[in-house]
């Protein structure tokens, strides 16, 4: 009989329920940063019609904060049990004790970095993510690949749009700022900074089927191009809005 990924016992939960002990985690997180993003940091959300009401779909923004899976959640009120995450499987998969304890913490799924005997291969990854998104869940992809620094956008890698490509589920744009002010990449603690999260119409991907190797070579480049155009531009208006609204407050103090 053929082996399948979903049945390794390593990943199988990605593809089951959630424990109840997961779902009593989600819910003091959900509460925890409800409470920080309504009253501390408070979010801004606009675009919240543009969040498919039936289908799933991969949740992508720019990233320059601890902050932003907690603020891409947030937005879509669907909560923190709703969106699963890539992880690297020899880190986050390898360990016996980091891999049972963190199953009821977060929803991880397991890609190879590595190459080496024990590498998932990228089709095995794209099993547990379509298992994990047929029941209702979606997936976070930062297509920078890791926090830059505050303020600044890094190119924008491939794997998001591969990944939409793959699973034929629609990405789902976004353009965050301040959360890079109110907890940037190298500090301890957060700050009191407002949060503007932007959610862009959905991207629906080409269909692959009938597409030579080189036509998909090109899709996908095109497809992450222009997702980064679109994304990098919106952060700019955003950012250009928060000035003018800034100039305007301080002027009406002074007056």
């Amino acid at each position: 009989m053929k082996y399948s990924i979903l049945e390794d016992p390593r990943y199988k939960h990605i593809a089951e329920p959630k424990s109840i002990l997961f779902q009593i985690f989600s819910f003091i997180f959900d509460l925890y940063a409800n409470t920080v993003l309504t009253f501390y940091t408070p979010v801004k959300v606009i675009g919240r019609e543009n969040i498919p009401k039936d289908q799933p779909f991969i949740f992508v923004s720019n990233h320059n904060s601890h902050m932003d899976i907690a603020i891409l959640a947030y937005a879509t009120r669907m909560g923190y049990e709703k969106f699963g995450f890539l992880a690297a499987k020899d880190y986050w998969f390898d360990n016996n004790f980091r891999r049972r304890f963190f199953k009821n913490l977060i929803n991880l799924i397991p890609i190879s970095r590595k190459q080496n005997p024990e590498s998932l291969d990228l089709e095995d990854t794209m099993t547990l993510s379509k298992a994990f998104m047929g029941l209702g869940n979606n997936i976070i992809i930062f297509p920078e690949g890791s926090r830059g620094e505050p303020g600044k956008m890094q190119r924008f890698r491939k794997g998001a749009v591969k990944f939409s490509m793959g699973l034929d589920v629609p990405i789902l744009p976004a353009a965050i700022i301040g959360a890079d002010k109110a907890w940037p990449k190298g500090e301890k603690w957060m700050q009191s900074v407002p949060i503007t999260v932007k959610i862009l119409p959905k991207v629906d991907p080409p269909k692959t089927e009938k597409l030579s190797k080189t036509a998909y070579n090109k899709a996908l480049s095109k497809l992450t191009k222009e997702l980064e155009t679109k994304i990098t531009k919106q952060v700019k208006e955003l950012e250009e809005k928060d000035r003018k609204s800034t100039r305007l407050n301080s002027s009406h103090q002074i007056i």
